[in-house]
């Protein structure tokens, strides 16, 4: 990483500064940037990737106030196998021209249509390489997208303090296709119903937390209906996500959830841990799959 070897002593300042004012640990601030950079570079390819996932939420919709640590790509089409191998080849480029060293080859298959990148980099604030991950899923074609503004925390901290970075960063703010945050909703909302069928409760109860802000910036409308029914129908073709087939009903998988308490103890372990403002787990249910629930906008209409 050129662009951040060369600047040692500033790039240092710069993210102990942010993280002090932000109320950040150094190491979230130095991961952020250089996941901006990575996410900037991929910005200026010419396949249709798109950023979305819970990290999008942080850095795009600025909703959520947690950590959040992988980047989850997928495309506005259904990949050729040509095209999976070239969206290999882009993020492999990216990581050798960023000095970032893939930890997991063996896992990686160009033609799969999941990959779980992990890539190691030598951080300023700690003895041992610190983790990247980049995930692709490409079994459907995302929609709706729109492009979006994709904010680092060292950007947003220049913005609001009206002040220049002493040295060059392309990835302080720019523009690239992201998931709409309805879509991320309902993909939130299927995937707590299919843990719950797998009975996978591990790092899994932080989408009780974005549903819960999530729910407050979108609207129960006709057309979010109309959507969750299209993304339905392209979920049941996937095997991986059994709450879209229609012996589920996900008002009342919702309401087992609930009464279960499937998620309280990861939440209260893992979720809490990483979120920066106090939301109980009650809370979160309350202000999320509660209200969906009580909604039943997710009731299945054939």
């Amino acid at each position: 990483m050129s662009w951040y070897k060369d600047n040692k002593n500033e790039w240092k300042e710069i993210i102990e500064t942010v993280a002090r004012e932000e109320k950040r640990t150094v190491q979230m601030v130095e991961k952020d940037t250089i996941q901006s950079m990575f996410l900037y570079e991929l910005s200026k390819e010419s396949l249709p990737f798109v950023f979305k996932g819970g990290t999008s939420l942080s850095k795009v919709y600025r909703i959520i106030n947690r950590f959040s640590e992988d980047i989850d790509l997928s495309m506005t089409i259904r990949p050729t196998e040509s095209e999976k191998k070239q969206s290999n080849k882009i993020i492999m480029e990216i990581a050798d021209r960023m000095g970032l060293l893939l930890t997991n080859p063996d896992a990686i298959q160009s033609r799969y249509n999941y990959n779980k990148y992990v890539f190691e980099f030598h951080s300023l604030f700690a003895g041992i390489p610190q983790e990247i991950i980049i995930e692709t899923s490409y079994y459907q074609k995302v929609y709706p997208v729109e492009v979006r503004e994709v904010k680092s925390y060292i950007g947003a901290f220049c913005v609001k303090q009206g002040i220049e970075l002493p040295i060059p960063f392309e990835a302080t703010e720019f523009n690239m296709l992201v998931q709409s945050l309805e879509r991320t909703f309902i993909d939130k909302v299927f995937a707590v119903c299919d843990y719950k069928i797998q009975d996978m409760q591990d790092r899994d109860s932080r989408h009780l937390y974005d549903i819960a802000k999530i729910l407050p910036e979108i609207e129960l409308s006709k057309s979010m209906v109309d959507l969750i029914d299209l993304v339905r129908k392209d979920r049941m073709l996937s095997k991986n996500n059994p709450s879209a087939q229609p012996q589920y009903n996900i008002t009342e998988m919702l309401k087992e959830i609930i009464r279960g308490r499937f998620y309280e103890m990861d939440y209260n372990s893992i979720t809490k841990k990483l979120l920066y403002e106090d939301i109980s787990y009650d809370e979160a249910v309350e202000k999320g799959i509660a209200a969906v629930a009580r909604s039943a906008v997710f009731d299945y209409r054939g």
